[in-house]
């Protein structure tokens, strides 16, 4: 009887720490993303809406007007379609902690991988940045969201 508690216990504090692990997000910087994704766009949010994945579950999809092509096979003025992973369908809403959040008018530079031949932006609100143009003067700043820390990120 004591060597299963002993063996239940220690399959719980493996369980615990898997769990840990899976939330942990692996800091990059600007060229490690630019490098190992898909697309890297910059654009004007213009349609978002909620969806129901039959595998993946309730999403938002975000349609972005290209204007900047930083990485991709896409022109300035097309339009591409990506996902987050939270999203709201009918009365019901998924959250994801530490998910990008977008609004419609919204100017972001996005990274961006294919995931099954689906589009998301990477890494939750780590792959995301928001766009500010003052006179000109363009400026970039990470579009974290309450829930999300990264830790380590001290050049950026």
């Amino acid at each position: 009887m004591k060597r299963s508690g002993l063996l239940l216990g220690a399959v719980v504090v493996a369980l615990a720490a898997g769990s840990v692990m899976a939330s942990t997000l692996m800091r990059l910087c600007v060229g490690d993303h630019a490098r190992l994704w898909k697309l890297v766009v910059v654009g004007e949010v213009v349609s978002l809406r909620g969806v129901d994945h039959p595998e993946f579950g309730i999403e938002t999809e975000v349609e972005l007007r290209v204007g900047d092509v930083l990485k991709g096979k896409l022109s300035t003025g097309d339009t591409v379609v990506f996902h987050t992973r939270e999203g709201v369908v009918g009365d019901t809403v998924s959250e994801a902690m530490g998910e990008a959040r977008f609004n419609i008018g919204q100017k972001v530079l996005v990274f961006i991988e294919d995931v099954d031949a689906r589009l998301y932006n990477v890494g939750l609100s780590t792959g995301v940045w928001n766009v500010q143009d003052r006179a000109g003067d363009v400026t970039f700043t990470r579009a974290l969201t309450d829930g999300l820390e990264v830790v380590g990120d001290g050049a950026l």
